[in-house]
């Protein structure tokens, strides 16, 4: 009924109809709404019968409401096209109203534009917070990560008289080693402050900024000294890889086990040579186990640590002169260094 309506209102004569969808005001007589496309009906305007050419219609079959005379003209086209005929081939695309978008966007439910509206929240939301996190929000002052003053230690641990023991240097260059210190020093003051245990050692250096110069006290085989530090940033410590890139690689006297030990009738400490391969570089030169380093190349060596930072900075191919206590009695015994195959 709806559409015999529709039909009806069209072929009234009257100049201008709504269409039911978009309620968008449109010529009578079309048969879909220029604007959203609904179907309007059969409009005369633009209706035309169905036609078949003469060497496709069936024998005996003829049109109602033609003749045989008027299936052709004379220009070979169908006698009869209906109003399109006159109608030109394109039509004028109208402009799109605001009240018909309007009205399309409230039959579409809204729910399109609920989507669209979450979609924008989320991205404007990223980027808030992902400028937020850039610029930091603290006061609306931008954060900077603290750099860490770093000693370049293997670490410390408590003295046993108390203070931070220096287990070894990490690597060449470093804070410790500008300073004068080795592994094996005990620091009882840093900048000024009691250095009881190695956890208030840690917490001092935390607070100590990046470069500053500080008083250190420290212990070595018994006797009191002080020095002045420099503190670095731990990204400038290249550490014992460093070795590994040079021409000719780190060096080595293929030991397989050391250990720190106290000298004999002695203040200081040494390491104590154990597993010396046979045929290698410290075998061929003379080391024996037992051996107790107490120096190489003119280096104290108090620690594991710092007994492997000088072996692997020697250059492969060059001789050391290693100095040992064996037996109560203090050599120096000439080693030539091996390249590290590791």
């Amino acid at each position: 009924m709806q559409t015999e309506h529709r039909e009806a209102e069209m072929r009234e004569g009257s100049g201008t109809v709504e269409c039911p969808s978009c309620r968008s005001l449109l010529t009578a007589g079309l048969r879909f709404c220029r604007h959203c496309g609904y179907r309007l009906g059969e409009g005369v305007e633009e209706y035309a019968e169905t036609r078949r050419f003469d060497g496709s219609m069936p024998t005996g079959f003829k049109p109602a409401g033609t003749s045989a005379e008027s299936t052709t003209t004379t220009t070979g086209a169908p006698g009869q096209w209906g109003a399109m005929a006159s109608m030109p081939l394109m039509q004028p695309i109208a402009p799109v109203k605001l009240r018909s978008l309007s009205r399309s966007c409230r039959r579409m439910g809204g729910s399109w534009v609920m989507w669209m509206l979450l979609l924008l929240a989320v991205l404007t939301a990223g980027g808030i917070l992902a400028n937020g996190l850039r610029g930091g929000w603290l006061g609306g002052e931008e954060q900077v990560a603290v750099q860490k003053s770093f000693l370049g230690v293997d670490g410390f641990e408590t003295a046993d008289e108390g203070g931070a023991f220096i287990q070894g240097i990490a690597g060449p260059d470093t804070a410790v080693e500008k300073a004068g210190l080795l592994g094996g020093d005990i620091i009882n003051s840093f900048d000024g402050k009691p250095v009881p245990d190695a956890e208030t050692m840690r917490e001092l250096l935390a607070a100590t900024p990046v470069g500053k110069t500080v008083e250190v006290a420290y212990v070595r085989d018994g006797v009191a000294g002080k020095t002045m530090l420099t503190t670095a940033a731990q990204k400038s410590f290249r550490g014992l890889s460093v070795f590994d890139r040079r021409p000719g690689g780190k060096g080595t006297l293929e030991i397989s086990d050391f250990e720190r030990v106290r000298v004999p009738n002695s203040n200081i400490y040494g390491v104590q040579l154990d597993d010396i391969d046979r045929n290698g570089p410290a075998d061929i030169a003379g080391l024996r186990e037992g051996d107790i380093v107490v120096e190489f190349n003119d280096k104290i060596v108090r620690t594991n640590g710092d007994f492997r930072l000088r072996v692997y900075e020697a250059v492969p191919g060059t001789t050391a002169n290693v100095v040992v206590v064996r037996g109560g009695e203090r050599l120096t015994i000439p080693v030539k260094i091996g390249r590290s195959r590791g």
